[in-house]
């Protein structure tokens, strides 16, 4: 009888220990739900817009625009004088072909050399310098200095400086908006009409006039 309640005994101790813990099996993981949709990159976007492939037009957008300068093959067939100033006190402007121009008074009118191109008024566009020779038919030989204005690219007459009888000019030439002439003359104060003295005389444009800013002589034998 004692060999009997010892099974039954240990039977119902493991019953009741069975009933107070519960072992629960950790869940698997449950596998990936596979998605239709395409896989999408995770790599960083590039919002800018790609830069346009260069033009093979040059852009000229605010390019400075390129001033003609004037010839002196062009004076040749200019006008001396114009309607509000006038040359040598001709009311109407002289026109002059080939560099000459021809009175019904008998006087000529011949440019000379040499010319000189360069930028008188400062607005970079390149004007002109050339000596003028007024022959009334007597002994008088008039040599003056006649400006042309550049205005875009054709000669327009500006002014002229009367140099004097009888001085022929030997050269013309343009720096820094100034114009220098050398010239031959005579002393003021001398009677005979050779002339003496080298003149280097400098003008300068002030309004419409051609003024003397300076000059300096030099003694001359011919």
């Amino acid at each position: 009888m004692r060999r009997t309640l010892l099974p039954v005994a240990a039977l119902a101790l493991v019953a009741a220990l069975s009933g107070c813990v519960t072992i629960t099996a950790p869940a698997d993981d449950p596998e990936p739900v596979a998605s239709g949709q395409p896989t999408v990159s995770t790599g960083v976007a590039d919002d800018e817009t790609a830069d346009p492939a260069p033009s093979a037009v040059p852009d000229t957008t605010g390019a400075p625009t390129t001033l003609r300068a004037l010839t002196c093959e062009q004076l040749k067939t200019a006008a001396l004088g114009n309607g509000s100033e006038r040359y040598n006190g001709y009311a109407e402007p002289i026109p002059l072909v080939d560099g000459m121009w021809s009175g019904e008074d008998g006087t000529v009118v011949h440019l000379q050399q040499p010319c000189a191109i360069g930028d008188l008024t400062g607005d970079e566009a390149a004007d002109a310098l050339v000596p003028v020779l007024m022959d009334g038919g007597g002994t008088g030989k008039f040599w003056q200095i006649v400006m042309y204005g550049n205005i875009d690219g054709r000669p327009v007459y500006v002014t002229m400086v009367d140099i004097g009888d009888r001085t022929p000019v030997e050269s013309v030439s343009i720096s820094s908006r100034r114009a220098t002439v050398v010239y031959l003359t005579r002393p003021e104060d001398a009677s005979a009409a050779e002339v003496a003295v080298r003149r280097t005389a400098v003008y300068q444009l002030s309004g419409s006039r051609l003024v003397e800013v300076s000059h300096t002589d030099t003694p001359y034998t011919p």
